[in-house]
């Protein structure tokens, strides 16, 4: 359960105003670990918009939405590209976000029963990961463990996370969120879970593990194809080991997916 009651509600409540304009969406952790039910909350709700009028629109409709169904708005934050507001009701708040982002991704947004339309995993994933090279924050390090072993190996990440930011290298992504990402027990108390909190060490022998076999993977792809999805040739996300992915490399069995404006799913010859 990544999402509360309270978040779920609101959710839902204005998610036939994404699917409306198709150009607003809801993205960042919220989604993310509810897609991947991860056990980590969020404590905002983001809903990006492929451009200026797109936000606008939205959050007039929201906020007017909002308003007529009793709940509390206080804007906390208003400027181009940004609303930031608190939505309260009774004991219940949550932060929601407002705001516009690049339309560049992999795949085409996807129908969700809670938030109408969100990013496709493997794009929340890659924008955590720059997210993680991008500020100091420990839940962005959970999210990113989590992401490598559930959406696509840290090292597939890093690859294609650098066609989104081309200021990167895979490799820089890598060597960045290794010397930064530490962080103790202290640091990781302060996140909220929906069950038991995970334990630092073992976060950290997993987040290690990713490192290692990240810096395998980026050893093995083709440099000039830095900043692609590698898939099978069956169209799926490459999920296996660097051993395995060396061989499916020296054997043709990989595809490299370029990201473009909205996304678009792989053509692959022969499927």
């Amino acid at each position: 359960m990544a999402l509360t009651d309270f978040q779920r509600h609101l959710c839902r409540l204005v998610a036939s105003h994404r699917v409306a304009s198709g150009e607003s969406y809801v993205a960042g952790a919220a989604a993310l670990n509810e897609v991947l039910s991860s056990t980590r909350v969020s404590r905002d709700i983001d809903l990006f918009h492929d451009s200026d009028a797109a936000l606008e629109a939205s959050w007039e409709q929201d906020h007017a939405l909002l308003v007529a169904k009793g709940f509390d708005v206080r804007v906390l934050r208003a400027r181009p590209a940004l609303v930031e507001a608190e939505i309260g009701q009774g004991a219940d708040a949550v932060i929601m976000e407002w705001t516009r982002d690049s339309a560049f991704r992999f795949f085409p947004l996807v129908a969700h029963a809670d938030f109408g339309l969100t990013l496709h995993p493997f794009d929340l994933a890659t924008n955590k990961v720059l997210a993680l090279v991008g500020r100091l924050e420990p839940r962005d390090w959970v999210d990113v463990i989590t992401c490598s072993e559930q959406v696509q190996p840290l090292g597939c990440l890093a690859w294609a996370a650098c066609g989104k930011d081309p200021g990167f290298s895979p490799a820089a992504i890598l060597e960045h969120a290794a010397r930064t990402s530490r962080y103790a027990a202290e640091e990781l108390a302060g996140l909220a879970f929906s069950g038991e909190p995970p334990d630092a060490g073992h976060l950290s022998r997993r987040w290690h593990l990713a490192l290692e076999e990240g810096r395998a993977i980026i050893d093995v792809l083709p440099p000039m194809e830095a900043g692609t999805c590698v898939l099978t040739t069956g169209g799926e996300l490459f999920r296996g080991s660097p051993n395995q992915l060396r061989e499916a490399a020296a054997t043709a069995r990989i595809h490299f997916h370029r990201g473009r404006l909205r996304g678009a799913y792989p053509r692959i010859a022969g499927m």
